[in-house]
């Protein structure tokens, strides 16, 4: 997802999430689907080819076909400067290949975009 994020790959963003997919995004009604969350994760956190994303994830719980992750994330420009962060929860699915796409996924800013401090860091 990172390394997608800063290549402002949203098709590579969207292929993470189920087909039944929900994004809740701060001030925003539910976004539903992958075609639509990849979308939105370029208008609202900034996807764009150079900036950065970095997720700290602070715990996963797993549940048979069902995982819980919590972090923070950081959205920086190429020069470090910090252009948003928050934190987020993710309800992973497993598929019935064996991999894991998110299913549900929720996040708040602490960092609103466009309100950033210079060299907060």
């Amino acid at each position: 997802m990172e390394k997608a994020f800063q290549q402002g790959n949203t098709a590579m963003i969207a292929a993470a999430y189920t087909e039944d997919a929900e994004w809740y995004a701060p001030e925003a009604p539910v976004i539903k689907g992958p075609s639509a969350i990849g979308r939105a994760w370029q208008d609202a956190a900034g996807a764009a080819a150079g900036n950065r994303l970095r997720f700290d994830v602070a715990e996963v719980e797993q549940d048979g076909d069902r995982a819980d992750e919590i972090g923070r994330f950081t959205i920086s420009a190429p020069d470090g400067d910090v252009l948003t962060a928050g934190k987020y929860i993710v309800v992973w699915a497993q598929q019935s290949d064996g991999t894991w796409k998110a299913r549900r996924g929720m996040f708040n800013w602490d960092i609103p975009p466009g309100r950033a401090e210079t060299n907060v860091r």
